[in-house]
């Protein structure tokens, strides 16, 4: 991937959604009680005067694509947000690189899903606060600082997909979790090592990284709403429907066919330990599995890898039932790649399995 070169000025996009990063409290002392969203991309850039160091003049675009908190984003959000990225990304002059803000809440989930979606020609960095703009202790200008060199040095370095900034680290979209509810350094990674660092106040990425496990695997996907323009209606844009089963002492399993009877043609377990469940819920995803809906075995635990067959008996496995296990992903991130394969017309069980594995350290 060739780099900009002295002729051509870096060129940045930064896109807003929302989120507390562009969020609104009472007074300066407080960080409760905000409007997530007030602030408009144009206004939050007006708090990061260090952006024009990065950037010459005329060669940064903002683009508001919507403003909401993020607990508020959904499937048509997404499927929105990556039709204008494309639109961006295959026009005549794309970014060099580019940065969406976005609320906390869900940003591990939109990351993954736009690292699936999008090609990995350029890095796309997503960010946001743990504070409101408002604060006084506001975390967003540094991070949206730090998101806006972390991508423009790796534009220069060849290296493109889509990452999570946070924190003055670079994380992977396949392994960002958020690790607290309240503090600043709210995001970790699952598996492996933060793909980018600041060293002395310099971007730092791994060498020769490369975009790996399933950056851009559903690129191409023949999605006719995620081609869809700035004007298009995200309210008629759908993905595929999968719901996630919680295992807890005492889960019903009636909740696998209340989920099949709403439509869901995927089913995730967020399963105790290594995605272990009881007797009766087994069962219940083995009949949801005959009767063609596909299942994965995730774990509820924060980190950790959830492999193939690892009951006792033979005929409690994955092999047996037909099972698809999450590896190293999430039961939200396992969610949204069966989400994907099931758009792709996949509904090979050990075809779709394949994909989980390539998430990995």
């Amino acid at each position: 991937m060739p780099s900009s070169s002295a002729s051509s000025p870096p060129s940045l996009l930064i896109i807003g959604t929302g989120g507390t990063i562009a969020g609104v409290a009472p007074s300066a002392g407080s960080t409760a009680g905000y409007q997530a969203g007030a602030l408009p991309i144009g206004q939050i850039l007006d708090s990061v005067p260090g952006l024009s160091a990065l950037v010459p003049e005329g060669r940064l675009a903002t683009e508001q694509v919507f403003s909401i908190p993020s607990e508020q984003m959904s499937g048509a959000h997404w499927l929105q947000l990556a039709g204008r990225l494309r639109a961006w990304l295959s026009g005549d002059e794309a970014p060099d690189a580019i940065v969406i803000t976005h609320g906390t809440d869900t940003l591990e989930e939109t990351a993954f899903f736009l690292s699936l979606v999008l090609p990995a020609t350029r890095p796309v960095l997503l960010t946001g606060a743990m504070r409101p703009a408002s604060a006084l202790s506001a975390d967003g200008p540094g991070n949206l600082y730090d998101a806006c060199r972390f991508a423009l040095a790796a534009r220069q370095a060849g290296i493109g997909g889509v990452f999570v900034s946070f924190g003055g680290r670079v994380l992977r979209a396949d392994a960002v979790y958020k690790q607290h509810a309240n503090r600043t350094d709210a995001f970790a990674q699952r598996f492996g090592q933060p793909v980018a660092w600041l060293e002395v106040d310099r971007p730092c990425w791994q060498p020769a990284l490369a975009a790996g496990g399933l950056q851009g695997q559903f690129a191409t996907l023949a999605l006719a709403h995620t081609a869809a323009s700035a004007e298009g209606d995200a309210a008629s844009m759908t993905l595929p429907p999968v719901g996630i089963v919680p295992q807890h002492v005492d889960a019903d399993p009636a909740m696998v066919a209340w989920l099949r009877s709403r439509g869901c043609q995927g089913l995730v377990l967020a399963g105790t330990g290594v995605g272990t469940m009881p007797a009766p819920m087994r069962a219940a995803l083995a009949q949801a599995r005959q009767a063609g809906c596909l299942v994965v075995r995730a774990s509820r635990v924060p980190e950790g890898y959830v492999g193939r067959n690892t009951e006792a008996r033979p005929e409690d496995g994955d092999d047996a039932l037909d099972f698809i296990a999450s590896g190293w992903l999430d039961a939200r991130k396992a969610r949204i790649l069966l989400q994907l394969c099931l758009a792709a017309k996949m509904g090979n069980a050990r075809e779709i399995q394949a994909l989980f594995e390539r998430c990995s350290p």
